[in-house]
């Protein structure tokens, strides 16, 4: 029997419990493991300038930070609003998080950062649920 044919549970690692839960994807030898790929991937691998960004893509910017943190509270007090404002050497970005006030204290003002996430463009601004690489 070749190795592709070996079935997953028998592989190293793989009990029967993980097995059941493989095979519900389709997965039942090491040839379907090997040959499973994601349904989406996110290339964070280059990053793009705040001017180049389109509303609605996801993105990755390298930027620098302007402003602290503003920690703003909803009006129901249930959800917090946290937003930053960041420059790169074309345009200017504000970045929103919800319900992270802990995040403040990631970020110091003059420190590049990278930002991964959907970007919502208003006015001139990119407002971006966003997340801290």
């Amino acid at each position: 029997m070749a190795f592709e044919n070996r079935e997953i549970q028998f592989v190293k690692g793989v009990g029967e419990a993980r097995a059941k839960t493989l095979n519900r994807l389709g997965i039942y030898n090491l040839e379907d493991l090997i040959t499973y790929y994601p349904r989406g991937y996110e290339d964070r691998s280059k990053a793009k300038k705040i001017c180049e960004i389109v509303d609605g893509e996801e993105a990755l910017i390298k930027a620098h930070v302007v402003t602290g943190m503003q920690v703003i509270r909803a009006r129901n007090k249930k959800m917090t609003i946290c937003k930053i404002i960041v420059r790169d050497d074309t345009d200017v970005c504000e970045i929103t998080w919800y319900n992270q006030p802990y995040l403040k204290a990631n970020f110091k003002v003059g420190n590049e950062y990278s930002f991964f996430g959907k970007v919502t463009k208003k006015a001139r601004t990119c407002s971006n649920d966003i997340s801290r690489i």
